[in-house]
């Protein structure tokens, strides 16, 4: 009797720790399903179609993730845009944009980026260093390149220095797929 009340603790305690450590590692789909605000999507139709061009509105998608800064807002998001006019063989627009007073502030815009996106454990200025993929538009044998902020931007072309060619990025994926993007104009 006392080792069957032993055995059944046990197996509730062990079944506790799992619990929570299974959940943690089911929690690794990539962090793209953040829906973005409104505040953000506002900013972005601005800042993406300041024509209000009706043609580009139809196709673009956004795909959103949240990552801590050490820097005043705290965070920053890294948005990728899809669609058509956003993509080309070398990928899609990829931004990086922090809160900046009532709105927000692009520190990053890039073109021509492939999935998946990387949060790099490095910071630089307070800002995290984002790993991204670089083929196509010309380049025919891709590679993994570090984007890293300067104090005032992330680089934008990620092809070019100040853009880092390395070798085996070690980072989180942080965007791995579009399949959970939103519409940004409805």
């Amino acid at each position: 009797m006392k080792m069957r009340f032993v055995t059944h603790v046990l197996g509730m305690a062990l079944l506790g720790v799992a619990m929570p450590i299974g959940a943690a590692f089911g929690q690794q789909d990539d962090a793209s399903s953040n829906r973005p605000s409104e505040a953000l999507k506002a900013f972005l139709r601005g800042y993406l179609n300041p024509q209000q061009k009706g043609e580009i509105e139809e196709t673009t998608q956004i795909t959103v993730v949240s990552v801590k800064t050490e820097g005043e807002a705290g965070e920053e998001q890294v948005v990728y845009v899809s669609g058509e006019g956003w993509c080309g063989t070398s990928g899609c627009t990829m931004l990086i944009v922090e809160p900046f007073q009532s709105s927000f502030k692009v520190l990053g815009n890039e073109r021509g980026v492939q999935l998946p996106v990387y949060l790099l454990p490095v910071m630089k200025y307070g800002h995290p260093d984002i790993g991204v993929i670089v083929v196509g538009g010309g380049i025919l044998e891709g590679y993994e390149a570090v984007l890293s902020f300067n104090g005032t931007n992330y680089p934008d072309n990620s092809a070019l220095p100040p853009a880092r060619k390395v070798k085996g990025i070690e980072g989180k994926r942080i965007i791995t797929t579009t399949k959970h993007s939103v519409p940004l104009y409805k």
